[in-house]
């Protein structure tokens, strides 16, 4: 009897570590972000996800795949792909994917233009789209206008602004709200730490366990920082403003401050000081308030905001007016319960132009034709609010002597003349060409309008699905014997077409630049001009840049 209850305790404790163990190796994991290898042959496939993070899964036989909802093979999968995957262990069970978006009903304000304003005639506007196109629209006495964030009548519409037009139907010509763009100042860092001490002598406050907000997340920094703090330095609390004579008072609290350089020093620029707990969240901004000075996230959560909120975009310290519907923000918020104040709002979006006075474009295309002063490209591409949209017909570019023209096969820059007499753009039915195995290249041209300032030639075009748009800063820059010629970026985020957002990387992003187009200041530069703390927008497909642009 004795040896039986022994038994019996010994397979209970068995199968209590039996059942332990199950949900820990057994449980089913979800990933969300990109393809970035497939092998068929193998059933193999490598995922990178949305923070930065790789994944290499097993195929499992009888995995369900889904493109659009609709059952489809593996090699329908292309690298480049938003994904999301289920898995357990290391084996995919499920992968799903999508193409385009029904181009059907629309929500109200869901069709949206972008461009310049040419012309206006009483409740006509005529705008200059990203293409060169002109397409004219129609305002009615229900159009809200918007510039800055404030409702502004439609007279402080000018000939020559950027706009945003939304309508809430895709077949009308009457527009719904018009978005006129507004300006922004450099921040060095977003810096948060304890309140330790201040000198007056020296104009000077000293911060205890100091974090940076760096790559989507508050990340330690130093122990100790002092930092330079004026008497004109505008410092909040509770949304209130506080004399700096006071802040002695506050020592102890919780401080976030944007920080700007000023000769190699860190510099106040403005203060927040908390009052009650921190919540944190990344999410797009649904909806703004200004009569309540409080905005909503898409995730209901609703936010105030104050003259004292730290506002920041483009590595900018701007105003309130610099929020939007549809921006993508990391806020960090101080209350209670559902009460809170937002201290700090960084914005992440960033295109290729910071303003509407820029009306710069990227083009992607083959060659059809290299003349005097002229290039014209067919089955083109344009970058337009930082996706590739696709077009069948031609479009005329115009260059010059100053234009910058580089040959990405050989790696050498290319003259004028050699632009014009080279084999690059070629008769294709021409019986002769055909003999000799020439066929036209292809190009990314960076313009200024319609006139060129750097053109990238190479033989083959590049899979565009691959490409990503990241925003980061330049962290270390490194020349390897073995890599070539490197960037590493700091927070970097990477624009996601599914989720119609930018999503921030956990990550360091590390891209080689030996083929890059590499632009400042309206003009190509070399590796040599780079330097650590660019503010840069790119175009990469993985490992590899295409374009980078200093912001």
């Amino acid at each position: 009897m004795k040896r039986f209850t022994i038994y019996v305790v010994l397979i209970v404790l068995f199968a209590a570590l039996f059942t332990y163990n199950v949900p820990e190796t057994f449980a089913y994991s979800t990933v969300d972000g990109y393809i970035i290898n497939i092998n068929i042959t193998e059933s193999r496939i490598e995922l990178e996800d949305y923070r930065g993070y790789v994944r290499v899964l097993n195929i499992a036989p009888g995995a369900a795949l889904l493109i659009d909802d609709t059952p489809a093979a593996l090699n329908d999968f292309k690298v480049g792909m938003e994904v999301h995957a289920q898995y357990l262990g290391y084996t995919l069970t499920r992968l799903e994917s999508w193409s385009t978006e029904n181009p059907g009903y629309i929500p109200p304000g869901g069709k949206v233009r972008t461009g310049i304003v040419k012309t206006i005639d009483r409740n006509q506007l005529i705008l200059q789209l990203a293409t060169g196109k002109e397409e004219t629209y129609f305002t009615s006495p229900a159009t809200i206008v918007l510039k800055n964030g404030i409702n502004v009548p439609l007279n402080t519409l000018y000939e020559g602004d950027r706009v945003k037009l939304y309508f809430d139907d895709k077949d009308t010509s009457i527009i719904s709200r018009i978005n006129i763009q507004g300006d922004s100042v450099k921040i060095k860092g977003l810096y948060k730490g304890i309140l330790h001490s201040q000198n007056p002598m020296d104009n000077t406050i000293l911060l205890k366990d100091v974090e940076v907000f760096q790559n989507g997340t508050w990340r330690e920094l130093k122990n100790i920082l002092q930092i330079q703090c004026s008497s004109d330095v505008p410092i909040y609390y509770s949304g209130q403003k506080i004399s700096p004579n006071n802040l002695k008072y506050y020592n102890g609290k919780t401080v976030y401050i944007a920080a700007k350089d000023f000769f190699g020093k860190d510099v106040t620029g403005q203060m927040v000081i908390k009052s009650l707990y921190e919540s944190t969240f990344s999410e797009k901004i649904e909806e703004v308030n200004w009569y309540a000075s409080a905005f909503e996230l898409k995730n209901k959560r609703n936010i105030d905001f104050s003259e004292g909120t730290i506002f920041v975009k483009n590595n900018r310290l701007v105003d309130s007016f610099a929020l939007s519907p549809g921006q993508d923000a990391f806020v960090v918020a101080d209350g209670r319960g559902a009460k809170a104040l937002a201290s700090v709002v960084y914005i992440y979006n960033q295109d290729i132009n910071n303003s509407n006075i820029g009306q710069y474009w990227l083009y992607a295309g083959r060659l059809d034709m290299v003349v005097e002063n002229k290039v014209v490209l067919t089955d083109f591409f344009i970058l337009n609010q930082n996706e590739w949209e696709s077009f069948d017909d031609e479009k005329e570019l115009y260059f010059d002597n100053d234009t910058f023209i580089f040959d990405l096969e050989n790696m050498e820059r290319i003259t004028h003349e050699e632009f014009i007499t080279g084999h690059y753009a070629v008769d294709e039915d021409s019986s002769f060409r055909r003999r000799q195995g020439l066929r036209s290249w292809y190009a990314y041209a960076y313009t200024d309008g319609d006139r060129i300032v750097a053109i990238a030639l190479k033989k083959d075009m590049d899979s565009l699905l691959r490409q990503r748009i990241t925003l980061g800063t330049i962290e270390t820059l490194e020349d390897n014997a073995l890599v070539g010629k490197t960037i590493i970026l700091r927070d970097a985020r990477d624009w996601s077409s599914r989720n119609e957002k930018w999503m921030e990387k956990g990550l360091p992003v590390r891209m080689r630049v030996e083929k890059s187009l590499l632009i400042k200041d309206d003009k190509m530069i070399s590796w040599d001009e780079l330097k650590p703390g660019d503010d840069v927008y790119c175009i990469r497909d993985d490992f590899e840049c295409i374009f980078l642009l200093v912001k």
